[in-house]
């Protein structure tokens, strides 16, 4: 069982904290990704959703209790801004500042761990301008070294779950994961527990992968 924060639940409603305990054991007791790769899950689908409420501040909480350094959860959100959109991302830095203060973290100025800019395969842009920005953009977020390749795939395949953009960009993320070391169970775990962010979308993205897998499991085209 992981331990997660949940105080403010029981103070507005212990039926819905109890609730919520009981799904995080069924999403977090899945073997295939670590506890480490779920928070950050819980986060991209934060920052997708423009959620910065309490949940986000309960996600944070958790990373935070579970080893994830602040350099790393700045590197999270600048990973995921052109998956959510930067204004989602912008705000996300803020609420994350804030929290950071209100828990007394650490927020020293540290390494970024960036590594060298490369070719990243973005799904669309058939327009040549829009082809351009997404590689360029995509380059950039896949420099975020401080984030594992496995992780920042399961990031990425978690906004194409919130998004339900479930065509190439999805597939591309699939290879991507597989590319990086990820086992296809590893990746079905992983879009197993967007289930907790959304049933019908997590559903739907898991009949998704099954078409994926099924035409290439080891996902090449």
């Amino acid at each position: 069982m992981v331990e997660l924060p949940s105080r403010p639940l029981a103070d507005i409603d212990p039926e819905f904290e109890r609730m919520a305990l009981e799904t995080g054991d069924l999403t977090y007791g899945l073997s295939g990704t670590t506890v480490r790769e779920k928070l950050l899950q819980n986060l991209a689908n934060d920052i997708c959703r423009l959620q910065t409420g309490l949940a986000f501040r309960l996600h944070v909480q958790a990373a935070v209790m579970h080893g994830v350094a602040y350099a790393d959860l700045l590197a999270l959100v600048r990973f995921t801004a052109p998956y959510a959109g930067y204004p989602a991302a912008a705000d996300a830095l803020a609420r994350l500042a804030g929290i950071a203060a209100e828990l007394g973290l650490d927020t020293a100025p540290a390494d970024p761990g960036r590594g060298d800019r490369r070719d990243v395969p973005m799904a669309g842009g058939g327009d040549p301008w829009m082809a351009e920005f997404l590689a360029d953009r995509a380059a950039r977020a896949w420099t975020e070294h401080r984030l594992t390749e496995r992780e920042r795939a399961f990031i990425a395949l978690t906004t194409d779950v919130c998004h339900q953009a479930l065509g190439d960009s999805f597939r591309l993320h699939v290879r991507m994961a597989l590319e990086a070391g990820a086992a296809p169970g590893d990746v079905r775990d992983a879009v197993r527990f967007c289930a907790e962010l959304g049933v019908a979308r997590a559903a739907a993205a898991l009949d998704a992968l099954d078409t994926v897998l099924a035409v290439s499991p080891d996902g090449s085209s």
